[in-house]
């Protein structure tokens, strides 16, 4: 039996979910009308033109709500992407030559540009910390999102800020050497020895790329061409994972990388945790301390992570579907 599903003021997706079924069982309107004289409603072959229309456009924001509202931590490297895609969707159908797809396209760029309008530097700092896009996707996506006009200056604006926050792990890592370190060392260019070179060392720099001996880590890893996992690895790509098994070739960018990628874009995670912590305590155990659900929760996480157990469907939906 199939069930219809209405539309709900306070959740925006409900819509997509309403027209998504009515357009499954379009037939069933139009049956209901032979057998309901009373039935005024029927859609007309228009209506249902322009709930097709409409339900493609909310297609992909549902598809980018679910990147942002996953249960699993999103790190910030898969954010800008997703924005990208709302971006090129809304400019494509703001120049529909139909009046009602341009009317609702417009309200929504307004929309769009009041909270999109700036550079989020840390979304757009944690998709170049991610391999896969690195400086790419900046390239490539801000010309869409950004007027012709100021495009430009929100590029500069991410390199000089990686450039600055890369400084600044460098700062904070010496001065933790420096603390930490008790030798000391004749750094007098006077008294160093000058290293000789031969033959092969000659043949080497005329007929090899040299790699500058103070070139910083985070221009290596921009100089490099970007990581292109297999396609079924592709969408489960963890980019804290893979600055863990690159941790000794840019020992200071993936400290930096760590930092950046863990911050918290949105507040499914916390809301999350409170929903959780609902499960948790119940009638029967409301006199747990504050320590010990705290542990409950992150072994049931952990456990989960290990074990590659996911929660009950009905769980993960009623998340989704709060607020």
């Amino acid at each position: 039996m199939v069930r219809l599903i209405l539309d709900v003021p306070t959740r925006w997706n409900s819509t997509y979910a309403m027209l998504e079924c009515a357009l499954e069982n379009k037939s069933v309107f139009s049956r209901y009308k032979e057998r309901d004289y009373n039935y005024k409603w029927l859609p007309s072959d228009e209506d249902w033109k322009r709930a097709a229309e409409v339900s493609k456009f909310l297609e992909v924001i549902n598809d980018v709500t679910k990147v942002f509202s996953r249960r699993k931590y999103p790190t910030s490297n898969l954010f800008l992407r997703q924005i990208w895609k709302v971006r090129k969707m809304l400019n494509d159908m703001s120049t529909d030559n139909r009046d009602f797809v341009k009317r609702m396209t417009l309200k929504m760029k307004e929309k769009f540009d009041k909270y999109w309008g700036e550079c989020n530097l840390v979304m757009a700092i944690g998709a170049v910390l991610d391999p896969r896009y690195k400086m790419k996707l900046i390239l490539y996506s801000f010309p869409k999102i950004y007027p012709a006009d100021d495009f430009q200056r929100h590029i500069d604006d991410v390199r000089e800020s990686l450039q600055f926050l890369y400084k600044e792990c460098l700062s904070v890592d010496s001065q933790i050497n420096s603390s930490m370190s008790s030798a000391t060392y004749d750094s007098n260019p006077s008294q160093a020895k000058k290293q000789k070179t031969d033959d092969f060392d000659e043949w080497v720099i005329t007929n090899s790329d040299i790699i500058p001996g103070n070139k910083s880590e985070i221009d290596m890893y921009l100089d490099e061409g970007v990581y292109k996992p297999g396609n079924e690895e592709y969408e489960d790509f963890d980019a804290l994972n893979w600055w863990k098994a690159n941790s000794l070739k840019f020992r200071h960018l993936s400290k930096m990388a760590r930092d950046i990628l863990s911050i918290p874009i949105t507040t499914v995670a916390s809301e999350s945790a409170f929903s959780a912590g609902g499960r948790v305590l119940d009638q029967y155990r409301s006199s747990l301390k504050p320590e010990t659900v705290q542990a409950l929760i992150c072994m049931g996480d952990w456990l989960r992570q290990d074990f590659g157990v996911e929660l009950a469907s009905n769980v993960e939906n009623e998340f989704m579907q709060e607020g």
